[in-house]
């Protein structure tokens, strides 16, 4: 479905994100990240077409590639972490998609060398050089080809008593109060980095029909799983990379979100969503 009118979120233009942020976090990546429905890969599809080549971008460890590949005759995967492409390759193996290239390296640095159907990136597009990567993936796209970005909510957007709870708990312990611990440092207004949308970084590359449809999930998650999916974020990044640190973070958070959910089980709603941009035809001009 269509999003309704909001002020859709902003970041920096050129990201300043540590490269690092995910080391170690593959399996956690690859466990408890909740799947993207496939009503939203199904409308994807019906808008954007298949077959052909997909291009997966920072590819984590396959959530849009696996799923897709038997969609298109080949799929192309690529991620800055090893560990992703490493478990990544294994899933692969595992669900028999073989049709799938998957490489190491930089979404800036990626050469496609025959036309597209569809550009996908997986709540990974506001890490990377997004002008750069909307230029390269207008050059990559068949015309009439089309960009999908696709997302989910996070607990820092959510409104349950238990992720405020949750984030209050990442933001004591990552050192980082009110902000994910994978975020550019404030900066004074006068000097900030010039802001953008998604959706205003793809009508400047001269994306068409460029609209953001949603699909909301209800979802439960046990304490288990719910740390299960920190770990596999960014968020946690400073905390997970410290045994020690990451044991008593554990025990905080569970006692914190026993307190506020005695039951255990963690409900919400997650918004995925995916943004669509079409590459101009040129024959329809």
């Amino acid at each position: 479905m269509a999003k309704t009118p909001s002020t859709p979120p902003s970041w920096p233009v050129r990201p300043g994100y540590s490269e690092d942020l995910f080391r170690g976090a593959a399996e956690y990546y690859s466990r408890y990240r909740p799947a993207y429905p496939q009503p939203l890969f199904d409308d994807l599809l019906n808008r954007a077409g298949e077959g052909g080549v997909l291009v997966d971008l920072a590819c984590g460890t396959g959530e849009i590639a696996i799923p897709l590949h038997i969609r298109f005759a080949h799929v192309y995967a690529v991620d800055l972490e090893p560990d992703m492409i490493e478990v990544g390759r294994a899933k692969a193996d595992q669900a028999g998609a073989t049709n799938i290239t998957w490489s190491t390296g930089m979404a800036e640095d990626l050469t496609v060398t025959e036309p597209a159907q569809l550009v996908t990136i997986g709540n990974a597009y506001h890490r990377l050089d997004r002008p750069m990567i909307a230029e390269r993936a207008r050059q990559w796209l068949a015309s009439d080809g089309c960009l999908a970005i696709l997302g989910s909510s996070t607990p820092w957007s959510g409104t349950e008593p238990w992720q405020a709870v949750a984030v209050d708990v990442v933001a004591r312990w990552s050192g980082e109060p009110g902000r994910p611990a994978s975020a550019s440092p404030a900066t004074a207004e006068s000097n900030a980095p010039a802001r953008r949308t998604h959706e205003e970084i793809l009508q400047e590359a001269g994306f068409l029909d460029v609209t953001e449809y949603r699909f909301p999930t209800p979802h439960a998650w046990t304490v288990d799983e719910f740390l299960g999916f920190l770990w596999s974020t960014s968020y946690t990044a400073r905390i997970r990379q410290d045994p020690a640190l990451a044991e008593e973070f554990e025990k905080d958070l569970r006692a914190q979100l026993l307190k506020c959910e005695p039951s255990g089980q963690l409900r919400e709603s997650i918004a995925h969503y995916y943004i669509l941009g079409r590459n101009p035809d040129p024959a329809r001009r």
